[in-house]
């Protein structure tokens, strides 16, 4: 099992892909839809954090370590925080589900470099290296022997913030800022690879026409095996999973996976309008490095990007949706936020027979054809909440709601922050000493600055920001 030590505290604004579903000529409408959920990993942060005292050129003294969220099915993953000018509400037990780094600020355009170093950092310290003095010995630390959990988690955090939000940020403890040196220092070469997700399946929904291969649904995941069941099926067990050369998937697919490999629905026919659900789910530890957003639809939720840096093998279920009818336009839509573009970009498909008009709100009104997709990019401002609505024939409507948080925010003035208060919530630097592991929020009352939300109280009117 994962070690785990100290508690952490993480969240982030979750942005993965969506789609509305139709069938028998009437909308499923969704609602607040953090730009979709396809799979991957949701967890619950917890109140505490392993950490120590960071300088902040520039800023001061700032609290910054390793937080700890518990998974939907009690297991525990460890984050660092990639996101200094945001903080966490830990009262709200704010939740998060694992994305893309497409989706978060380092994949904002320029930031390959930035990421494949951080890459390289949680692939080399700690937790992922839990021997201390192995870990002491290559980054040279001189007195071995007072080299805590706490020091590595803060020497950690620091490195990773030089990269992350382009700071110069520095541990108070010598062995913490020994190992800080060391991770940004000629041995970090940078990890060039994306972590694949633990498990994505997307979009959450289509449609298409009677007697046709509805899809495809793109498959992603790091896991061996990946299995599979039909439920809510409309059509009697007429329809069946299948690859894109019509192959039947029984309960299971075994690893490799390849990127994005395609899955169907095979209506026969015939078959009535209906529509079926497709489960699919893994056991796995979630791949270091994968990013960690908030599922917080608007900005005053939203609360800081985590990155992950350790997990427990936990399952991971996803569920999608196929529909379909004999004819007429069959509309579906995907979002995902792209921090290269500053946007959100919605992609419209048109799996029926006939040319369909949808109107992306704010945006415009394309016409698709039959079989075609469009897309519509909404440029949203840097920590702005955004809401968009798509609508189309036979009632189709979709909603996407989030916060776009893709920039670095950096400022030589430091802000100001409220003491702690245990009988209410406040903003606070998150806790610890040096050597010592801190309990972020006394009586779970407190608003903790994570990894650095001092810069919570400046947000652009509390921030203007959102396979697997």
């Amino acid at each position: 099992m994962f070690h785990t030590q100290g508690r952490a505290v993480s969240r982030i604004a979750a942005v993965m892909l969506a789609s509305g579903l139709m069938a028998g000529g009437a909308a499923a409408t969704a609602v607040a839809d953090n730009a979709g959920s396809t799979g991957g990993v949701t967890a619950t942060v917890e109140p505490t954090l392993l950490s120590g005292k960071i300088d902040i050129d520039g800023i001061g003294e700032r609290q910054g370590g390793l937080f700890t969220m518990t998974t939907s099915d009690g297991k525990t993953i460890r984050t660092y925080c990639i996101d200094f000018g945001h903080g966490i509400d830990i009262k709200s037990k704010a939740q998060y589900r694992e994305s893309e780094w497409a989706s978060s600020p380092l994949g904002a355009k320029g930031r390959e470099d930035d990421a494949a170093k951080i890459l390289w950092i949680l692939e080399n310290s700690y937790p992922k290296q839990t021997d201390l003095k192995a870990l002491a010995a290559k980054a040279g630390i001189s007195k071995p022997g007072d080299f805590t959990d706490e020091d590595a988690a803060a020497g950690t955090q620091a490195a990773i913030w030089n990269y992350s939000d382009h700071m110069k940020a520095v541990p108070q403890d010598p062995e913490a800022k020994q190992l800080r040196d060391y991770l940004v220092g000629e041995a970090n070469v940078g990890i060039k690879t994306i972590p694949t997700a633990s498990l994505s399946l997307s979009p959450d929904a289509l449609t298409g026409l009677s007697g046709t291969k509805v899809g495809p649904f793109k498959l992603n995941s790091s896991a061996d095996q990946v299995k599979f069941a039909l439920g809510d099926d409309s059509s009697g067990g007429k329809v069946k999973l299948t690859d894109k050369d019509g192959k039947a998937i029984g309960a299971s697919l075994n690893g490799p996976i390849a990127k994005d490999t395609p899955l169907y629905v095979d209506v026969p026919a015939g078959t009535p309008a209906g529509s079926v659900s497709v489960t699919a789910s893994v056991t796995t530890a979630v791949p270091t490095g994968r990013v960690f957003l908030s599922e917080g639809y608007t900005e005053k939720e939203h609360q800081q990007t985590m990155i992950l840096a350790g997990s427990d093998q936990t399952t991971v279920p996803v569920k999608v949706k196929a529909a379909w009818q004999p004819k007429g336009a069959l509309p579906s839509a995907t979002a995902q936020v792209s921090c290269a573009d500053n946007a959100v970009k919605v992609t419209v498909t048109n799996n029926g027979d006939q040319e369909g008009s949808i109107e992306v709100k704010p945006g415009k009104t394309v016409t698709v054809q039959p079989g075609k997709s469009e897309t519509v990019l909404v440029p949203v401002a840097e920590d702005a909440a955004y809401d968009i609505t798509v609508t189309g024939p036979n009632k189709f409507v979709k909603e996407f709601k989030g916060v776009l948080d893709c920039k670095v925010t950096t400022s030589s003035t430091p802000p100001t922050t409220p003491s702690p208060s245990p009988s209410g919530p406040s903003l606070a630097t998150t806790g610890g000493g040096s050597g010592t592991g801190i309990m972020a929020g006394i009586a779970g009352a407190l608003v903790v600055a994570g990894a650095g939300a001092v810069y919570a109280l400046r947000r652009r009117g509390r921030h203007a920001r959102t396979s697997a």
